[in-house]
């Protein structure tokens, strides 16, 4: 008996799943995606799946053409940047695969479900869609706690110090290098880093702290303040969130690990009034300031 397969359920599901994927392997991996960058990856995603409707072919062959089409998801999704990222990218995209197609077929198989169809490294299930965007949404969301709970076991991994210069004044803060963290600022196109206002308290000039806090705008500053020509707004978006962040052009940022200390002159850091963390670490780096 043949298997019917309708194509708009075909795309429109692989096209969901697919930004599941990429939603997952973004916050797997620390590495930030627009949302539209991630649309263009789903859909990528939804039109790779009509190669189910090929004719049988060796495996190595469609092996290279998957290898391919996720390349092109990953592209999409993420960029290109640096080898060195695009292939983390990669790897994070095949590892989410891996396991969310496992939990997929483990709840799948414990339903006893009829027609499922394989072929040419496509999978079809006849399916109805709310059921299938429960399953989906389970696997990401245990995807995303096994995440969570392997950040809270190793909170070091990516520890350093930084310490920030301005003027004859300095503070270390312990920080997190995030390599995912690409933000700049869109003027300059200089590094911003982020830190927690309560930590940089003592730093900040007592009378910028409503600024820094969001009670004043640059407007109500006075303008012969000697920070005056460095503080701006910088734009964000992560995790669902956007806005913008007060933020102040230093001397520079040193980043320290245990091996090395590498300055990058003129960073910006951006200031938030949210604890960025349980107290292991008040700063979050940009990925180029460890990565140069």
């Amino acid at each position: 008996m043949s298997e019917v397969i309708y194509i708009d359920v075909l795309v429109a599901i692989n096209i969901f799943v697919t930004y599941l994927l990429l939603a997952a392997s973004s916050f797997f991996s620390a590495l930030q995606a627009k949302r539209w960058r991630l649309l263009a990856g789903s859909l990528l995603g939804g039109a790779s799946a009509l190669l189910i409707f090929l004719e049988p072919a060796p495996w190595w062959l469609f092996l290279m053409i998957k290898l391919l089409c996720s390349a092109l998801i990953v592209w999409a999704a993420f960029g290109f940047g640096k080898w060195k990222r695009f292939a983390r990218c990669f790897a994070a995209f095949f590892a989410v695969n891996f396991v969310f197609a496992g939990i997929m077929l483990a709840l799948w198989l414990s339903l006893k479900p009829q027609g499922m169809f394989y072929q040419n490294g496509a999978v079809y299930f006849s399916i109805s869609l709310p059921l299938l965007v429960v399953f989906a949404c389970v696997c990401y969301a245990l995807l995303r706690g096994a995440v969570v709970l392997l950040r809270r076991r190793h909170p070091g991994a990516n520890a350093c110090q930084a310490t920030i210069q301005m003027h004859e004044s300095s503070i270390t803060l312990p920080a997190l290098y995030d390599s995912g963290n690409q933000l700049t600022d869109g003027f300059t196109g200089l590094p911003v880093t982020v830190a927690e206002f309560t930590a940089l308290a003592c730093f900040l000039p007592p009378e910028l702290h409503g600024f820094f806090q969001g009670s004043q705008s640059l407007a109500d500053l006075p303008s012969d303040h000697p920070w005056r020509a460095r503080l701006r707004t910088v734009p964000f978006h992560a995790l669902g969130q956007s806005g913008l962040l007060p933020a102040f052009r230093t001397d520079q940022v040193i980043a320290k690990t245990k091996s090395t200390a590498q300055p990058t002159p003129n960073a910006i850091v951006a200031v938030t009034t949210d604890a960025l963390s349980d107290g292991t670490y008040a700063m979050i780096l940009q990925a180029s300031m460890l990565e140069r």
